[in-house]
């Protein structure tokens, strides 16, 4: 299905009208398919943001994902759904973030060892541009969420609508992480800030004492930065400086993204037409 960026699914979408049509939800999921066809009975913020990351990771999920794909499955909050989803489907698992919940639902895990090329891989982010650029890394898993989106012939976002932005830093304000080796973090923040601007701060951990510390055992500095910058060229010079294991900065690999919307519909970007 080719839809113009920025273009909201009709419901003549095939997710749509699976969902409004003949094909009746399980009474499991009574509330995805109630705000889809325009009944919403709450009103929380909250609520409506976690509904909407529901109706994107579905509509993501069915329109990219068959039975016996082998898929890559990030660890951003967006992908409970999307691995809910998966449930109902027979494919491969590969994820270093959300084991546990992939074996939860009965899915078959496996891992880049075994399958080095994946069909399909499917994540959220803490911001999309216009362009389809993303910051990742707010929960610190920017380094494995990276390869395994490079490992995939399809890599597919799934967001809120509080995630959806013009330029990068609109919607999103902690800035961009970026993994270091522990030693090297002062230099490479005194290195990013003169180059670039803004500041680059170490993240601290809020339930223990000391800094974040990432499943590659490695600190984050968070690049709060000034203004919009070229981000292919930015990225790319980030990780020349000694010390920089990864940038939170996607650019160029996402091929499609699903917003979930307030009003309870889907809106589908592409990337821009040069």
């Amino acid at each position: 299905m080719r839809v113009q960026r920025w273009a909201e699914l009709s419901l003549k979408a095939p997710f749509l009208v699976s969902l409004c049509g003949k094909r009746r939800p399980s009474s499991s999921h009574p509330q995805p398919w109630r705000h889809v066809c325009g009944f919403r009975s709450r009103s929380s913020s909250a609520v409506m943001a976690e509904e909407a990351k529901k109706l994107a990771a579905y509509a993501a999920v069915d329109n990219h994902i068959q039975n016996n794909q082998v898929v890559g499955v990030g660890s951003g909050s967006t992908i409970v759904y999307a691995v809910d989803r998966l449930g109902k489907l027979y494919c491969k698992c590969v994820c270093e973030g959300a084991r546990q919940l992939i074996l939860k639902h009965g899915l078959s895990l496996s891992d880049l060892d075994r399958h080095p090329e994946l069909d399909v891989a499917i994540d959220g982010a803490d911001e999309v541009d216009a362009s389809l650029t993303l910051i990742k890394g707010g929960g610190g898993c920017l380094t494995q969420e990276k390869i395994v989106a490079g490992c995939a012939k399809h890599f597919i976002v799934i967001a809120d609508y509080r995630k959806d932005s013009k330029a990068l830093g609109q919607q999103w304000k902690k800035g961009v992480p970026v993994e270091v080796i522990p030693i090297a973090y002062v230099p490479v923040s005194r290195a990013i800030a003169r180059r670039f601007g803004g500041e680059a701060v170490l993240r601290m951990a809020v339930s223990k004492a000391g800094p974040v510390v990432t499943d590659n055992s490695n600190f984050i500095l968070d690049w709060k930065f000034e203004h919009a910058q070229n981000w292919k060229e930015v990225n790319t010079a980030i990780k020349m400086i000694p010390g920089v294991v990864e940038t939170g900065l996607f650019v160029g690999m996402a091929e499609r993204v699903y917003f979930g919307m307030e009003d309870g519909s889907v809106k589908i970007r592409d990337p821009p037409v040069n």
